[in-house]
């Protein structure tokens, strides 16, 4: 049986170093980016596409209306967090579909090497009785 191989490519040292390089200066771009812990997310609400257009709606009746906002409220630092939040948004989307064609990528290389490397196995174990130690001569 032949074995299909439907990503036949590879990625040079040089190659990596600058993929790794060209991160790194990402990562030093955005230096007052967090890192939350798992717990700290859980206690968080989550804002989500659709309620969004909500917080939005809010933040323009608030700066219509600065005289019915809770004084504890700093509608410009509000502002602030919804334009992070779009500009986020931009760069997150372009890395995300990276991000799935480096995993498809990777999952699919993964099942092209491990498939007939199953069949290698059971081969030489039917021809061997044994892989462990057993009469073991392959080669």
């Amino acid at each position: 049986m032949r074995y299909k191989n439907l990503i036949s490519t590879s990625i040079s040292q040089k190659d990596i170093d600058e993929i790794l390089k060209a991160i790194e200066r990402i990562n030093n771009l955005l230096p007052h980016l967090i890192t939350l812990s798992n717990e700290e997310k859980a206690s968080l609400p989550k804002v989500s596409f659709s309620n969004i257009d909500f917080v939005n709606e809010v933040l323009d009746m608030a700066e219509e209306n600065p005289d019915q906002v809770p004084e504890t409220i700093n509608i410009p630092e509000m502002r602030k967090d919804i334009e992070l939040i779009e500009s986020i948004t931009k760069i997150l989307r372009p890395l995300k579909l990276l991000e799935k064609k480096l995993e498809d990528s990777a999952l699919l290389a993964g099942s092209e090497a491990y498939i007939p490397s199953l069949a290698i196995f059971n081969s030489m174990r039917m021809r061997n009785k044994d892989y462990r130690g057993r009469r073991v001569t392959v080669g």
